[in-house]
């Protein structure tokens, strides 16, 4: 498809690139993280995705709006994405202050049967615009600076306080809660800035409300007060007109600019998201992904299996276009803790090791619930977050953990150790019901505050942060890969019964023609408003190109086809090789059935794909024996000792000369699996091929998946599988070398620290498959 409609000037980002936020694994692949003997950090994880399509074989889900009129792409961007064409075309323009060159536009495609496509972005449009000045409001920028600098949950409750104060009654704001206030009109701040000193509120249970002493304030409430003190300083940094970013997007003059454009689009994107920002039951997950949560109308949750769950969100984008803005929507994904009594998502997590289970809860913020004895309701709700289990005997139970206490009405009182038991008995009336789990620290490692596990509750909404495994990789899979169709009605659905996408930042409602009335309380208060129908665009389908192979040629059809009974355009030539089979002695060890009940036992299996790999043309040599090793149970402590036998027979196979081995695992480890490619591609040299083995003997679809694996096997032997001619058009030959480079950046959970890394890649000739 072409991006006429655009969604670029020409130039800039383009839309969210799906996969993994945290750019894990390779793409298509099964390459894990790179990792450590001692258990490292891994790149990647399946912590945050946005999918753009659904996976291949997910089904075609139906089409969107089917058997309802299309609309025609809007005319008059059409004739002014021509006009650029026809203004920029072989031309280039300076830009910015240094006056970069960039190249004008060549055109947007004219080969192949022209199509009209939606596309998840929504026209915006300007009170200038619909001719309506009246309603064109100046936007007012404000920093925010606070000292000292809180944490993000502090500063979310800062702001909050702080927007009640008289200098923004009447006011309409909106916020990022980090650094930046926009109002519709000027704030009184008597000068170009106006600073406060200000208490940041604590964080109340759900239900109570904050400051809710009365009369004296005890001196532990001073003392936290003063700990929370902090001078907030509000400075103008200018005022900006979107009218003015319009007329620049609709400009006829190549190379046209506009200094404030990049903050009116940031203030345009704070605007946008300000509902799911201030609704309830809203995670806001950063970069703009908003995530509906337990209590909320609009919640969609799964399983994803040891204590977590995934939740479908939104992610919202305001982006310059050709001759005008739009906002796109987009699905997104994201692994979350149950929302469970604490004891039940222990249960559920299933680690019977302390160590494990204090790493899942750490910082996990749960509602802690006081009841007395004998009484059904509490009398004191608190928020509070995890530091981990007790240290002082660490994870030492109620019984166990002591501390010194002194009774707060008497100040003369002494001292007393007393456990937490007796503590919650004598001075709460709380008789533990669990004396014998641990209890949590959720004060700090200096100063400890304990708790028992039976008072709490986890909050609603908390992302998981950290590397998913593999069986909840896949579960997130099942959830996140979904078609355009079933994500267009979780974005827009229709009209009349509106997608949960358009609820969420109240641009449509039921029984609310075009989003006329919610809008009201949401973008038209800031002089826009947005169009509630998808934008279409034209798209072109281009002719099937003929894939050659070494003695015959295919013609695609809807996408695929089929290579039996082909060689490869060149088959690579393979050096000595062996099967390694990995087994482990946990649950679903075993990476092969021995004596399956369909299909072929191990070695008969190994020469079928054997057989497979010589049709497609691959020289080789003489299968070697099969290698096999059993680790222990693929846990964090049996790491050190499993990666000593990884190493050995990686080493014994150098010695033998091998310099290929086919893996067989039981089941996916990003671990194991970083192991394997750091033995193979970085410290013996050894081309590795991984697969699972259930996967391997499945009988229905084994010819697939076979045909799948020679197509690496290939690759990695230096031949090229299949080729496309006139790949290079003019002005590039088959002298020019391509190059790509990406950046993987830490996942969540690495080690403080942890840099990210780039890669650079190079074609070395026409065929584009080796680089």
């Amino acid at each position: 498809m072409s991006d006429r409609g655009g969604f670029g000037r020409g130039r800039g980002r383009g839309g969210d690139r799906g996969g993994y936020s945290g750019r894990g694994g390779d793409r298509g692949g099964f390459r894990g993280g790179r990792g450590d003997a001692s258990g490292g950090r891994g790149r990647g994880g399946a912590q945050q995705m946005t999918m753009r399509s659904g996976p291949p074989g997910g089904g075609h889900g139906g089409i969107f709006l089917e058997g309802q009129p299309v609309p025609a792409p809007d005319a008059a961007i059409t004739a002014a994405e021509d006009e650029l064409v026809k203004t920029t075309r072989d031309r280039t323009f300076p830009l910015g202050t240094e006056g970069a060159l960039v190249p004008g536009r060549r055109g947007y495609g004219t080969q192949g049967k022209q199509i009209t496509l939606h596309a998840n972005y929504f026209a915006i449009k300007t009170a200038a615009e619909l001719n309506m000045p009246q309603h064109e409001k100046v936007w007012y920028r404000y920093d925010c600076e606070v000292t000292p600098a809180p944490s993000k949950a502090k500063l979310r409750r800062l702001f909050d306080k702080i927007s009640t104060h008289p200098k923004f009654h009447g006011i309409v704001w909106a916020s990022d809660w980090a650094k930046i206030i926009v109002t519709t009109e000027p704030l009184d701040l008597g000068g170009t800035e106006w600073k406060q000193k200000v208490v940041i509120p604590p964080e109340p249970a759900p239900g109570v409300k904050p400051d809710a002493y009365q009369g004296e304030v005890p001196q532990f409430v001073q003392d936290a007060q003063n700990r929370n003190r902090v001078e907030f300083k509000i400075t103008s940094t200018g005022s900006f007109n979107v009218r003015d970013v319009i007329n620049l997007l609709q400009s006829k003059s190549p190379g046209a600019e506009y200094a404030g454009a990049a903050e009116v689009l940031q203030l345009a994107n704070i605007i946008t998201c300000k509902p799911p920002n201030t609704g309830n039951y809203i995670r806001n997950a950063g970069n703009n992904r908003f995530y509906p949560h337990k209590g909320h109308p609009g919640v969609e949750s799964y399983d994803l299996g040891n204590a977590l769950e995934a939740l479908r969100g939104y992610y919202a984008s305001v982006r310059p276009a050709v001759g005008r803005l739009l906002l796109n929507l987009n699905v997104t994904s994201g692994a979350f803790y149950k929302p469970l009594p604490l004891k039940d998502l222990l249960a559920e997590y299933g680690s019977s090791k302390r160590d494990m289970s204090e790493n899942f809860i750490r910082m996990l913020k749960v509602e802690a619930v006081y009841t007395k004895d004998g009484q059904t309701q509490p009398f004191k709700k608190m928020i509070k977050t995890i530091v981990g289990y007790s240290q002082k005997p660490r994870f030492g139970d109620a019984k166990a953990v002591k501390f010194q206490y002194k009774a707060s009405n008497s100040p003369d009182a002494q001292p007393v150790l007393i456990s937490v038991f007796e503590y919650f008995k004598t001075h709460h009336g709380i008789t533990l019901k669990l004396p014998g789990e641990p209890v949590l620290n959720v004060g700090t490692r200096a100063d400890p505050q304990y708790l028992p596990v039976e008072f709490c509750t986890v909050i609603a909404g908390q992302p998981f942060k950290r590397l998913l495994q593999g069986e909840q990789t896949s579960e997130m899979l099942k959830f996140a890969a979904r078609t355009p169709n079933q994500n267009a009605m979780s974005i827009a659905r229709t009209q009349q019964s509106p997608g949960n996408g358009l609820r969420l930042f109240r641009l449509l409602d039921e029984n609310d023609q075009n989003g006329q009335m919610v809008q009201r309380s949401s973008v038209k208060p800031w002089g826009f408003q947005v169009n509630t129908d998808m934008i279409t665009v034209p798209g072109r389908i281009l002719n099937n190109p003929q894939i050659k192979y070494g003695s015959k040629s295919v013609t695609p059809r809807g996408g695929s086809w089929n290579c039996a009974d082909v060689k490869f355009a060149r088959p690579g030539r393979m050096g000595k090789w062996a099967v390694l089979v990995i087994n482990h002695n946990g649950p679903k060890g075993k990476a092969l059935n021995p004596q399956p009940r369909d299909g072929l036992a191990p070695e008969p299996l190994f020469s079928e794909l054997e057989g497979f790999l010589k049709k497609y043309g691959l020289q080789m040599p003489q299968r070697q024996t099969t290698q096999s090793i059993t680790l222990d149970p693929l846990s964090l402590q049996n790491r050190a000792t499993n990666n000593r036998q990884l190493e050995q027979i990686f080493g014994r196979a150098e010695s033998n000369g091998v310099n290929f081995l086919f893996v067989v695992i039981p089941e996916y480890d990003a671990w194991l699996y970083a192991r394997i490619k750091y033995f193979g591609d970085v410290k013996y040299g050894i081309h590795t091929i991984n697969a699972i083995g259930s996967k391997l003997q499945k009988v229905n679809g084994q010819g697939m998946f076979m045909g799948n694996l020679a197509l690496k096997f290939n690759i990695k032997s230096g031949g090229v599988n299949h080729h496309i001619e006139g790949t290079f058009g003019k002005p590039l030959d088959n002298k020019t070398m391509l190059m790509g480079i990406d950046v993987t950046h830490p996942s969540p959970g690495s080690k403080e620290g942890a840099p990210s890394i780039s890669c650079v890649v190079a074609s070395i000739d026409d065929y584009l498959t080796q680089w």
